[in-house]
């Protein structure tokens, strides 16, 4: 029998999972979608038994896709970051739907938090996070404030805060409740500098640190498998891992100067490094994992970049994406259409809640098509944003960028993205770099690579973009109208 990492990505979409060997190939592979729900303005929730059970139907799926026989000797978690629920610690019943990263809805107390300057850049400071309602903190208040007693249950430790990691480990073993760096340090409840839960923060939000989950390495054993639907039982996790945290170790980002994008729902853009770098209010520090060393990273989170292109998509009744570029392609490269996906407000670099989507430029002449392609121009403009921000503290110039994630696949795109910034775009042929990064990680923790020397010898199959200089001076003019837009998203209304 052939040994394999079982390697779950658990996204905001779908989950997926691979089995990956010991040469890096993936030999089989399922995924299955996860409904999200609106239950009113502002509010993103999803179920999470749904999420239980269609963790179980990727993992049968990947089995029953390879004819080979196969012997799992670890399993390797990567997860949707800041989404967060609460549990029964005695039952396991789940006492508040997962609350999406999308979710808004505390937005209010994030205003009124800001209001007190010294908390505000308190928070700053100790997690390296902006106070905004992505991040679970906040939300985790308002939820444990609507349970019947919920702060006084979570002081007793009658109740468990997790991230989705935390979740699915609780659930694939004995009630095992802990979680690694990585994801900790997205709640904003994590002392990226102490690296132990904040007791000040704790107290503002009226959180007990007892509901809170053992914080580990990301490469770590954290307990054996029980029988999890056709999982077996007895199966180490070896591996917990934020998924852009985990996408940044599959592009190798362990190596200076490797700086990845996520294209998805939202983006993000990321780099790691040895020591924790200064705090800026532009982009997140956090912690970007924890193997036998502690990486922290740089990272821009972008709120709309595929659903904002989705988003145009349906307001222009387009029938799918490919319809939709098709679309796009027909514009004129010259059209003067600037799309501001400000549609929850502006994530990194600027961190505005009050800024709403636009489109600027807009004449009698333009057409359907020139709006389409706004919208993907918007992505490589936001995408941009947060790449200057993340060069301007990197010792040296980045020469290249790796990405994943859907909207890679559009070759356009990544032209267009190497273009504008005049660097190199490195895409590799496997789609699920968030898994393959958690299953690296689970692999150094077994002994499968002595290090990640070894790790990075492994055989890589990549896609270059490289700028064009004669197109460069085309995007950054286009990019410097972009830039008046986002100008104009936020002026006071």
């Amino acid at each position: 029998m052939r040994k394999v990492i079982l390697a779950i990505d658990e996204g905001t979409t779908n989950v997926k999972s691979l089995l990956m060997d010991k040469q890096g190939d993936v030999i089989g592979k399922g995924s299955s979608p996860l409904s999200i729900n609106y239950p009113s303005a502002g509010l993103v929730e999803q179920d999470p038994l749904e999420m239980i059970e269609r963790v179980k139907a990727s993992i049968e799926l990947a089995l029953k896709s390879t004819a080979e026989k196969v012997d799992i000797e670890a399993v390797a978690i990567s997860n949707q970051r800041e989404s967060v629920l609460l549990w029964d610690r005695q039952t396991g019943k789940p006492l508040s739907n997962v609350i999406s990263w999308q979710c808004r809805r505390s937005e209010s107390l994030c205003e009124s938090l800001r209001e007190d300057e010294i908390f505000s850049q308190y928070v700053q400071s100790a997690t390296g996070l902006t106070l905004d309602p992505m991040f679970p903190a906040t939300k985790v208040s308002m939820v444990l404030s609507q349970i019947s007693m919920g702060e006084e249950r979570a002081e007793k430790g009658e109740i468990c805060i997790g991230t989705i990691n935390s979740w699915l480990i609780w659930n694939m073993t004995d009630q095992t409740f802990v979680t690694d760096v990585s994801n900790a340090s997205r709640t904003q409840l994590f002392n990226i500098r102490n690296l132990v839960w904040d007791a000040e923060i704790l107290k503002k939000l009226h959180i007990p640190v007892k509901a809170l989950p053992a914080v580990v390495g990301s490469s770590c054993v954290v307990g054996v498998t029980r029988e999890f639907g056709m999982l077996k039982g007895d199966i180490p996790i070896a591996s917990q891992v934020g998924d852009s945290h985990a996408a940044l170790f599959g592009h190798g980002g362990f190596n200076k100067g490797v700086v990845k994008a996520t294209y998805g729902t939202g983006s993000s853009v990321m780099a790691a490094m040895p020591k924790l770098p200064a705090i800026r209010s532009e982009i997140s520090t956090t912690i970007a994992w924890q193997d036998s060393d502690l990486f922290y990273g740089l990272e821009g989170n972008i709120t709309h970049t595929g659903s904002g292109i989705d988003w145009v998509r349906r307001m222009l009744g387009v029938e799918d994406i490919e319809a939709m570029c098709e679309l796009a392609a027909e514009a004129d490269k010259d059209h003067s259409v600037f799309f501001v996906p400000a549609l929850s407000g502006l994530g990194a670099p600027y961190w505005d809640l009050d800024a709403t989507g636009i489109f600027s430029g807009l004449k009698s002449g333009t057409e359907r098509a020139d709006i389409a392609r706004a919208a993907f121009e918007a992505v490589i403009f936001q995408v941009a944003d947060v790449f200057n921000v993340i060069q301007e503290e990197l010792p040296a110039p980045i020469e290249y960028l790796s990405v994943d994630g859907g909207p890679t696949l559009n070759d356009w795109l990544m032209q267009a993205q190497a273009d504008l910034l005049g660097v190199t775009i490195r895409r590799g042929d496997v789609a699920e770099v968030s898994a393959m990064g958690a299953g690296f990680l689970a692999g150094l923790e077994i002994g499968w690579w002595g290090d990640k020397e070894a790790l990075a010898s492994l055989k890589r199959h990549e896609v270059l973009f490289d700028p064009k200089q004669a197109k460069h001076e085309y995007w950054q003019t286009r990019y410097l109208s972009w830039k008046a837009a986002v100008l104009k998203c936020r002026m006071p209304s």
